[in-house]
């Protein structure tokens, strides 16, 4: 046997090893991440394949617009690197541990319970290093220890593209109920969200719909609509895969305020039309959740 080859086979040795590795890794966290998770109802991720198109916007209004209509409600802060979910939200608390594993979720003024790395991580400023499997460890492991209690919906808010934090979640999730999938209008948002779109048929994690963020401006003097980021291409894309379209959120001024105010917009400005969109769009996924579970 050529040292070339053998270099070959020991290359091949070392990505078999590490896959197994994963699975019993997978296999060993499955348990306990089904055990922490047993009183939530619905377990829902939401996705992108850009950043900068409003996912966590989306994220937190629609968790906001569910806790108005009297259901519990749960946000998980899956993006490690960038996480924006406690700023967004007002939390200036940090979580409580409960022994080696155990950890306490922060309730927002409107009672979202909240968890994300930023509740634990010494300072703002402090940047996270995690690298590729490790990173995807200590999210199983988060997963596995936040004290949630019963929820009625958990949320988790996915970094954007098809990486280790999205993956790792749509794998280690027992009983996803699905992703929701956030894009502009942009071009090349769209471009880029098929595919995360991709990622999760790849997985077989069913995809509840797509919203289009940041879509028409309304002017507040003359009531008229601009297309600022272009028009229709989110419902395009939905109907090329094939999968249900949940609605258009205008471009705002107020959903930008009520970001750097700490409280979703659809409670600071519950009668401005991005919170009417909001709650459209909270409406579909609701109702198609009634239809699957009817299916089931």
């Amino acid at each position: 046997m050529t040292e070339e080859r053998k270099l070959e086979d020991l290359e091949l040795f070392e990505k078999v090893s590490m896959r197994e590795q994963v699975k019993k890794e997978l296999s060993d966290q499955h348990g306990p991440i089904k055990d922490a998770l047993r009183d939530v109802r619905y377990k829902i991720a939401i996705l992108s394949g850009k950043g900068g198109v409003g996912k966590t916007s989306a994220v937190i209004n629609i968790a906001a617009v569910l806790k108005q209509m009297g259901f519990e409600v749960g946000i998980m802060d899956a993006d490690v690197h960038g996480p924006s979910v406690p700023k967004m939200t007002g939390l200036s608390k940090r979580t409580e541990l409960h022994g080696a594993w155990g950890m306490e979720p922060v309730a927002t003024d409107q009672g979202i319970k909240v968890m994300s790395v930023s509740l634990f991580w010494p300072g703002e400023a402090t940047p996270v290093m995690w690298k590729g499997h490790h990173k995807a460890r200590v999210i199983r492991q988060l997963l596995a220890s936040v004290q949630w209690g019963k929820l009625d919906f958990l949320l988790v808010d996915l970094p954007p593209g098809t990486g280790d934090e999205p993956v790792t979640i749509m794998k280690s999730i027992p009983g996803l109920d699905g992703v929701v999938v956030v894009t502009s209008p942009q071009e090349v948002s769209v471009a880029v969200c098929s595919k995360a779109i991709s990622s999760a048929n790849e997985l077989n994690t069913p995809i509840l719909g797509l919203i289009e963020n940041m879509s028409d401006f309304r002017c507040p003097h003359c009531g008229g609509e601009i297309a600022l980021l272009g028009q229709g291409r989110g419902e395009d894309l939905a109907r090329t895969y094939k999968i249900p379209f949940l609605g258009r959120i205008p471009l705002n001024e107020l959903a930008g305020k009520a970001a750097d105010e700490g409280v979703p917009v659809v409670a600071q400005y519950p009668d401005s039309p991005v919170s009417v969109a909001f709650r459209g769009v909270t409406d579909k996924i609701l109702e198609i959740l009634k239809k699957k579970g009817e299916k089931n």
